[in-house]
């Protein structure tokens, strides 16, 4: 990569944790930053092969592990595990903290924030609180509201009074998950549903950073997020005049296959938004970043961006 690639940390707003931050400098002047808000089970060195297509154009990218994820974890053994209190107003306030870091080292350039999967309702939730200040948001892997999710919600805090909030539950993380496998079954590998590419699926099994079972803590406050951000009234929170891409493939079965991610553009869309694109890349699944058809997809992002760029 060619880059100026510095790891360093910062304190969660939970007031003890160690946030793990990542920025990736280009070697050429940066027009612009892109943040990560990565998914559930990876971290952001996962995401360098796209990283390096954006620094190779000027994009500066940067991006923290969430508490519980890479190497941000509250306690040993921490991976799945938010925060016994207020883990989504905190997931949302470290999100902020690298954002107000890169405007005081980078006031000039104008601020993406890229959210993908978990990361996507994290982000959506942010942009409810502090959408004003960005120049644009990409929102990834996204879905609408799911029936199920309340329920789950209600079943995650009743296993976690149970067993404990640090519990890890094969039952729960099958009723989570298996809908997303079912329909490629046939593949032999229950992260299929992740991409195309059998490398990627393969590589993704064997990491230790993503392979791992969400504890009741992670599960009850992921639900909670996407709970409230599902909901119709949400878009109505989110500035009118942000610049929003909603992108998924048609295949991912988090987005309902589609469905989930036309009901969220939907909602924006009832809000009189004069920059919302919607784009869906047929026989795609859950994450496009890492797809048969990566490259085209870095280019359609990075047209995006350029098109936003002053």
């Amino acid at each position: 990569m060619n880059d100026r690639k510095t790891v360093s940390f910062y304190p969660s707003s939970d007031g003890k944790t160690p946030i793990a931050c990542y920025v990736y400098e280009p070697l050429t002047p940066p027009r612009a930053i892109l943040q990560i808000s990565h998914g559930m089970c990876e971290y952001v060195e996962r995401y360098e092969p796209f990283i390096a297509a954006m620094e190779k154009e000027g994009i500066l990218v940067c991006g923290h592990d969430h508490l519980g994820h890479g190497k941000s974890l509250p306690k040993e053994g921490g991976l799945g595990y938010f925060s016994a209190q207020d883990a989504p107003l905190h997931l949302v306030e470290d999100l902020r903290t690298l954002r107000l870091k890169m405007a005081k080292d980078y006031p000039e350039l104008p601020h993406f924030i890229l959210g993908h999967s978990m990361g996507s309702f994290i982000l959506r939730k942010y942009l409810t609180l502090y959408g004003e200040d960005l120049s644009g948001a990409v929102i990834s892997g996204t879905s609408g509201k799911n029936p199920l999710s309340l329920p789950g919600l209600w079943l995650s805090q009743g296993l976690g009074m149970l067993k404990g909030e640090d519990y890890r539950s094969p039952l729960f993380n099958q009723i989570f998950f298996g809908s997303f496998q079912k329909p490629f079954k046939a593949e032999g590998s229950p992260f299929a549903w992740l991409s195309r590419d059998k490398g990627v699926v393969e590589a993704y099994a064997k990491d230790p950073l993503c392979n791992f079972i969400f504890t009741l803590n992670g599960f009850q406050h992921l639900l909670q997020i996407m709970n409230e951000v599902t909901q119709p009234q949400w878009a109505q929170g989110v500035p009118t005049s942000l610049p929003l891409l909603l992108l998924s493939g048609e295949k991912d079965p988090v987005g309902a296959f589609g469905k989930g991610v036309r009901e969220t553009y939907e909602h924006l869309a009832k809000t009189q938004r004069p920059d919302l694109t919607l784009k869906l890349y047929p026989e795609g699944r859950h994450e496009m970043l890492n797809e048969v058809n990566r490259e085209e997809v870095y280019g359609d992002l990075l047209s995006w961006l350029n098109r936003r760029i002053p």
